[in-house]
C-alpha cells in the first residue's frame, strides 16, 4: 500500500448462542469494544490480536458463540466471516472467491491465520477480481 492506512477491519457481527459462562469485566469490555469497527494494519497485526489471551478468554472457551466480520479497510464490500471456538478459528468466505476449499478454512495456529488472510487479501484486493 502507498499510504499508512490499515489493511483489515473487524467487528462483531452476530451472537450465535449463549456465552459459555459469565463474562469477566475484562471480557465484557472487550466485547463492547468489538461492537465498533476495529482496524488492523496487517494480517500479522490481526492474527496476533486473535491469539491474545484477552480475545481467547472472550471467544475460545467452547463452541463458537460469536461471529465477526473481517473486511478490507479500503473496500468494506469485501468481507470474510470469522467464528472462533475452542478448537479453531473458522474463516468463511461467503462471497465464494475460491480462496478456500469449499469457501471455509479452519485455522489452529497464528501463522496459518496470517497466511490465509494474506492469501484472501491478495485475491480480493486485486483489480481483476473486484466484486460487482
Amino acid at each position: 500500500m502507498e499510504d499508512d492506512s490499515p489493511t483489515f477491519t473487524m467487528v462483531k457481527s452476530r451472537v450465535l448462542g449463549e456465552s459459555p459462562e459469565a463474562l469477566s469485566e475484562k471480557s465484557a469490555g472487550l466485547l463492547e469494544t468489538l461492537t465498533m469497527l476495529c482496524s488492523f494494519y496487517s494480517a500479522e497485526d490481526l492474527a496476533s490480536f486473535l491469539f491474545t489471551p484477552m480475545f481467547t478468554e472472550l471467544t475460545r472457551q467452547g463452541d463458537a458463540w460469536l461471529g465477526f466480520e473481517i473486511g478490507l479497510y479500503l473496500d468494506h464490500t469485501k468481507t470474510l466471516d470469522l467464528f472462533p471456538s475452542q478448537e479453531n478459528i473458522l474463516l468463511v468466505d461467503n462471497a465464494a472467491t475460491g480462496v478456500f476449499t469449499e469457501n471455509i478454512y479452519r485455522c489452529i495456529v497464528e501463522h496459518d491465520v496470517v497466511a490465509q488472510l494474506e492469501k484472501w487479501h491478495s485475491v480480493v484486493y486485486s483489480a481483476e477480481s473486484r466484486f460487482e
